[in-house]
């Protein structure tokens, strides 16, 4: 980007040196002073640029970092949910044994 910007610069100059020639010198200089501020300008702005895209650049660095960390959370409470299940349907299943032995355990003390 840099490089593009710097020799689109340069050929600006050459071609207002080449067609400058016809004007006077202090044209030519006005010219190369104003040739040479923007480029300073153009410098800048890219520095500043370069400077936004390291920061954006951390700041994704981060919120993946942070993406990365919820989603291990989220998997872990999920596993924690499943393990409860399966021990709630394990005592589900247990207690309806015990309810269908104490219902005939009922059934056969009435019979008597």
């Amino acid at each position: 980007m840099r490089h593009l910007v710097l020799v689109s610069l340069a050929g600006v100059m050459a071609v207002l040196l080449l067609t400058g020639c016809q004007e006077s010198q202090s044209g030519q200089i006005q010219r190369a002073r104003l040739v040479g501020r923007e480029n300073l300008q153009l410098k800048k702005q890219i520095e500043a640029k370069d400077a936004e895209i390291a920061k954006l650049k951390n700041d994704l660095e981060q919120l993946q970092a942070a993406k990365d960390k919820a989603s291990q959370q989220a998997g872990d409470a999920n596993i924690k949910v499943m393990r409860i299940v399966l021990e709630t349907e394990k005592r589900n299943t247990l207690l309806q044994k015990e309810n269908e032995a104490l219902k005939a355990e009922l059934e056969q003390l009435k019979g008597q």
